[in-house]
């Protein structure tokens, strides 16, 4: 059986010609894992699918790019009838919105019902209705065209039990992306993570080094891209970590570069962190409003985090990058005015690693509150939710679902962004 994951993505993005997000990849190499008698390609660009004819597609989409996942599925269905399962963030949170060209959602955490339903179409054929509400965390259509949502899987408790993920990456590829944990333990409103994973989990110290290893002699990786939030939560790991990388001689044969919660940024972890050969460091900013941020975060993030992560970068010399959001409910001037200071303070020396609107992504609170507003609904135009400012062919803010005017126009609030952008992000 060949099947063929398609990932949906922005414009701007190029991802055919880019490294593929692992979600994906965690899938497929389970299920290469699993089954012998499969091949499983990924992909980014729609005319691979009707190159590689594939007998099924899994279509990965987040809210912003849902418009492609069904331009893709409508496609497919119409010129290769096969069927195609459809996962990712969107669906997770709207399975009772499965589109009539996807045959099945999965929900969540992808690994264990994909391989139930590729093994249910490796003994049926096609899918069975009946026999697919035996499969746990799933939504499809029964007999009489009515949307089934069968009860979730639980999650996959001991991560270290995964394959390293399927790569569309060559040998000599820079900034490998790497995943050492799943979900977060915080709660952020504007953030759909932790609703999609349910439980956050870690990797060991020695699972790490594993895949360093095989990242090393599979692809000659000399730099690391860290994607979790919370690589720096466990303190006993991190020290773990760097034990093990001095017994193996791996310090040193690489570069990092990661994220961390200002709030877990203390000397201790970061004079580890450089040791272990981080080059930069990054972290959530979103603004200089203690206030604000305390609203969208939760009562433990602090503006005087921030700056403690950027003081310690600067004494250790790792460059310090942060991305910042606007327009969240309740900002004000006086809430963008403290956004300005904060980054006139930190001017050459913090990198800004892009500008957000605060959008309701579907499955958070923001979500809620802006369906309860009128703003958003379970057929609305999802490319409305792009978030990135920064990505000016796709996005456009008088489409874009802004949740503060009754704080503040969003003439004002462009006027203030363009501000920023002009003193700050031309500057960087």
């Amino acid at each position: 059986m060949k099947i063929l994951f398609f990932i949906t993505s922005l414009p701007e993005d190029e991802l055919p010609k880019r490294q593929f997000p692992l979600g994906v990849g965690y899938v497929a190499a389970y299920l290469e894992q699993h089954l012998s008698d499969i091949q499983v390609i990924l992909s980014a660009d729609p005319g691979d699918i009707f190159t590689e004819k594939p007998d099924l597609l899994g279509i990965s989409s987040v809210s912003q790019c849902f418009p492609q996942a069904l331009t893709v599925a409508e496609a497919v269905k119409r010129e290769l009838q096969i069927p195609i399962i459809l996962g990712g963030y969107h669906i997770s949170t709207l399975p009772h919105r499965l589109p009539t060209d996807v045959d099945v959602g999965v929900i969540g955490e992808g690994e264990r019902p994909m391989l139930a339903l590729v093994k249910h179409l490796q003994q049926k054929q096609s899918f069975d209705s009946e026999a697919l509400g035996a499969i746990g965390g799933i939504c499809f259509r029964d007999r009489r065209g009515k949307i089934v949502i069968t009860e979730p899987t639980e999650p996959i408790h001991l991560i270290d039990t995964l394959p390293f993920p399927k790569r569309n990456i060559r040998r000599g590829a820079q900034n490998i992306y790497l995943f050492t944990s799943r979900g977060c333990i915080n709660r952020c409103k504007f953030c759909a993570s932790t609703r999609h994973w349910r439980k956050f989990r870690r990797h060991s110290a020695s699972y790490i080094i594993r895949e360093l290893k095989y990242l090393i002699r599979t692809y000659e990786a000399t730099s690391i891209f860290l994607l979790d939030d919370l690589f720096f939560a466990d303190k006993k790991r991190i020290f773990e970590l760097a034990r093990l990388m001095e017994s193996e001689n791996l310090v040193g044969r690489l570069k990092f570069h990661g994220f961390i919660s200002s709030n877990l940024a203390t000397r201790e972890l970061l004079e580890t962190a450089r040791h272990l050969g981080f080059q930069s460091i990054r972290f959530g900013a979103e603004t200089g409003s203690d206030r604000l941020l305390k609203q969208m975060k939760g009562k433990w993030a602090s503006v005087a985090h921030h700056q403690r992560c950027i003081d310690l970068c600067q004494q250790l010399g790792l460059e310090v990058r942060a991305s910042f959001m606007f327009g969240a409910p309740g900002e004000t001037a006086a809430d963008l005015e403290l956004t300005y200071q904060f980054l006139k303070r930190n001017a050459g020396v913090l990198h800004i690693d892009g500008f957000y609107l605060t959008t309701a992504i579907p499955g958070t609170p923001y979500w809620r509150l802006a369906f309860k507003k009128g703003l958003v609904s379970d057929d609305m135009d999802w490319s409305r939710l792009n978030l990135d400012i920064m990505k000016e062919q796709s996005f456009n803010f008088h489409k874009a679902i802004y949740l503060n005017e009754e704080n503040m126009p969003i003439s004002n609030l462009i006027n203030h962004i363009r501000r920023f952008q002009d003193e700050f992000l031309f500057r960087n």
